[in-house]
């Protein structure tokens, strides 16, 4: 790192780092706004305030982006069409209490013994499967713009090897700003840039908050709700357990241990709540901030900080709004992504490098961990299921546990 968790930045490069780190997360967060049909603005703002409640729970010790999870868009769509926002509100609360009483748990815990179930092996797997995962989301990010479409991703990807790899002094720690611009002014004569979105603007605009819809709902309606917001936490808590395992990989610290477990769940549960009050969604840590972190080598958790003051202003201010969405998602999602998403998939390679893959133990531990990770293997129903990163996390800590060292 360049800039590590605690550093000050001149302001001129903390703005430049925050915008960049705001730019890698705002294809998802509007994209799982869409998805909900929840307002955008609204979900700015949340996305936002998460970050703030989780970067000031854990005394900005982790530079964790947090925005709206796409973990929770089966309980956020369920708790919308039983009881509006009001029953996602008592849904984000009921995330808060399971992820406090998971901290509350961890805080017990000593982080020595955690490792016992989630050595090297583990984390190094899982954290390759985490880029891949995120990988399959490229694809839809260029969506039907076809070879266009792909062509201009790539010429993203290119501007951001060739300004990273050549540039000298501060440029060099914003490729993703540049890959961007370069992106976007290629796309224009392609009509791929929407200048529709600057049509009928203002300057200011108050954004649509979820509390502003909030109603009195039956009680009987919320029980189904809580019962799987609950469900929906718990495996959400595995994605937790691993992007901050991934992020501490990358940025050189111990983040179980600093700012701790307990004070990681107690903040991504208060930053649900916050999201589903603003937003009317759940919140999670994004892995785009994870890889745009380490791609720029600067883990500053004031950058963090800034960068969601910035999301919050996308939910008051039009004109910067507008030129977000303005920007084709095969620029923003397409290019940037096959950079970050493979950046946090290579970070994992790197830690199996210190792992003895001839000892059978670790061996079938990265074997299985891959292979269920990927392959999207699903396990539960509607109400619960684990599938992807989490059931790989659940079934590496099992095996892990039953296969002893063996001597030789």
């Amino acid at each position: 790192m360049v800039y590590n968790v605690e550093d000050k930045l001149p302001i001129n490069k903390l703005l430049l780092f925050a915008l960049q780190i705001m730019l890698s997360c705002f294809t998802a967060t509007a994209l799982i706004a869409q998805i909900c049909g929840v307002a955008l603005s609204g979900a700015f703002v949340g996305a936002g305030m998460a970050t703030i409640v989780y970067w000031l729970i854990t005394r900005r010790q982790s530079p964790m982006f947090i925005s709206n999870s796409g973990a929770f868009v089966a309980p956020v769509l369920a708790a919308l069409a039983a009881g509006g926002y009001t029953a996602v509100a008592i849904g984000g609360l009921t995330a808060c209490v399971v992820y406090t009483i998971f901290g509350i748990i961890f805080n017990k815990i000593s982080i020595d013994n955690l490792y016992k179930f989630m050595p090297k092996a583990l984390i190094g797997s899982i954290t390759i499967v985490i880029g891949i995962n995120l990988m399959g989301f490229i694809t839809g990010y260029i969506g039907d713009t076809g070879n266009v479409g792909v062509a201009i991703a790539l010429i993203t990807v290119l501007a951001i090897a060739l300004s990273n790899h050549y540039l000298k002094g501060i440029w060099s720690m914003f490729p993703f700003l540049i890959g961007t611009l370069v992106g976007y002014v290629v796309a224009i004569p392609f009509r791929l840039v929407d200048f529709s979105k600057f049509a009928g603007i203002s300057l200011f605009t108050l954004p649509d908050f979820a509390f502003s819809k909030w109603t009195s709902v039956e009680l009987t309606t919320l029980i189904p709700i809580i019962i799987m917001y609950i469900a929906f936490t718990i495996s959400a808590i595995c994605e937790c357990l691993s992007d901050h395992a991934a992020l501490g990989n990358i940025i050189g610290k111990d983040l179980y241990k600093n700012p701790g477990l307990s004070r990681i769940f107690v903040g991504e549960g208060v930053a649900n709540l916050a999201s589903s009050c603003f937003g009317g969604l759940g919140a999670c840590s994004y892995g785009e901030s994870v890889g745009t972190i380490g791609f720029s080598r600067c883990a500053a958790s004031r950058v963090t900080f800034v960068a969601a003051i910035m999301m919050i202003l996308l939910g008051f201010i039009e004109p910067i709004q507008a030129f977000i969405a303005s920007i084709p998602s095969c620029v923003i999602g397409g290019g940037t992504a096959c950079v970050l998403y493979g950046f946090i998939s290579s970070s994992g390679i790197k830690l199996l490098k210190d792992v003895d893959l001839n000892n059978s133990k670790n061996l079938i531990l990265v074997s299985v961990i891959l292979a269920i990770g990927i392959s999207g293997i699903t396990i539960g129903g509607s109400v619960f299921s684990l599938s992807g990163t989490a059931l790989a996390l659940v079934i590496g800590i099992i095996l892990n546990l039953l296969l002893k060292e063996r001597a030789e």
